[in-house]
């Protein structure tokens, strides 16, 4: 293992080098597929995929790789070692210019829904859970916080038919929450005094991704989901599944679940880098809204965030009813359904996909500025 730990450092390295190298810099020339070249050979099935692409694109420029064989071919091993090495493109990068090229060594293991969840179809879908073992700096200050590994994410010629490979760093994600979600929420969410922080995390998440399971969006493939409008509607129902899921499960620690789903939603997420133009951005705010409609977000007196989320089952069961036609119009060819649909809530869509809308409540604002304060100490 020392061999390895002492290989993905050399590696993640020249990834740190290449991306603070000038724009005429080839892939062929970088100092990525050097330090590939060295690979242990636990992980050479990994490695021959990242460099295959940097191989295919040798004479581009760093800033035109494309991960073709990443996304579609990298599979995960259970209880091994992994090597993620690709160029992502997800909105949100560290800095103006940076290419987004990518290194993520870890180890990973089977995510399984809990069984008070309602029985659902994977439609063969495999997503692990991981733990980071060496990472470029860019990843983890990327908008997702390091915290997922899709190949939505990547550059690519073609997209995928079909999703080989979805990673969650649990720690990652429980430490998002800590630091960036928990300080505003009120002491009276004690739930997440009550149980394990990082377990309330996994079921959220688990939550929201039996969500994803359900109806038609469900069976569409990667390629299609791709599309900035599309995936936002995904985003919105399964978060609707999964808070009507959890509503009804009896298990003690499912309120705080949710509690938890909605306040990384409406607090972090909402807020992310460049918001109109990311999905899970878009889907944030319109939750925030949909709650703040029937007084299920409150300011504390401390300056904290209250959830009422009872206070608004109704309106989000009906919601979700509405959102599952909007799907079941997209799964039958209605392109221009999700539009209408955002539209007709008060969003601006420009360029057929960029959605702008600015929420005036006092919480929201607070939120938003929250969000901005901590950006700043982060820079």
């Amino acid at each position: 293992m020392n061999d390895f730990t002492d290989w993905a450092s050399v590696l993640v390295s020249a990834v740190d080098a290449d991306n603070l190298t000038g724009p005429d810099t080839r892939c062929q020339d970088a100092r990525t597929p050097r330090a590939l070249a060295g690979a242990p050979v636990a992980v050479l099935d990994h490695v021959a995929l990242a460099y295959e692409d940097f191989h295919r694109c040798g004479p581009q420029p760093l800033s035109g790789l494309r991960s073709d064989a990443v996304a579609h071919r990298l599979t995960v091993h259970e209880d091994a070692v992994n090597v993620l090495v690709a160029r992502m493109v997800v909105p949100g990068g560290p800095w103006p210019g940076h290419y987004g090229l990518e290194a993520v060594a870890f180890t990973a293991e089977r995510a399984v829904m809990p069984r008070a969840f309602p029985p659902c179809d994977t439609q063969g879908q495999v997503l692990t859970f991981g733990e980071i073992m060496a990472a470029s700096k860019a990843f983890t200050a990327r908008a997702s916080g390091g915290a997922v590994l899709f190949p939505e994410q990547l550059a690519v010629t073609s997209r995928p038919t079909c999703q080989s490979f979805g990673v969650v760093f649990l720690d990652r994600l429980t430490a998002l929450f800590r630091d960036r979600v928990l300080p505003l929420i009120d002491d009276q969410h004690e739930g997440t005094h009550a149980f394990p922080l990082r377990k309330l995390r996994q079921l959220a998440f688990l939550a929201h991704e039996w969500g994803h399971r359900q109806g038609p969006i469900a069976e569409l493939s990667v390629s299609v989901r791709g599309r900035r409008l599309v995936a936002v509607i995904a985003e919105l129902r399964a978060d609707l599944e999964a808070l009507g899921m959890l509503g009804n499960c009896r298990e003690p620690w499912a309120p705080w679940a949710a509690g938890v789903l909605v306040a990384d939603r409406i607090v972090r997420e909402a807020w992310l880098r460049r918001p109109q133009a990311q999905v899970d951005a878009i889907a944030a705010r319109h939750l925030l809204a949909l709650l703040l409609r029937h007084r299920a977000v409150a300011l504390s007196g401390s300056g904290r965030i209250v959830l009422h989320l009872d206070q608004a089952a109704a309106l989000l069961r009906k919601e979700l009813e509405t959102v599952r036609r909007v799907e079941g119009e997209l799964s039958a060819g209605e392109a221009g359904a999700a539009a209408r649909y955002l539209a007709g809530c008060g969003w601006a869509i420009a360029d057929g996909s960029t959605c702008y809308r600015e929420l005036d409540q006092p919480v929201a604002r607070y939120l938003g500025y929250q969000a901005s304060m901590k950006e700043i100490a982060r820079a």
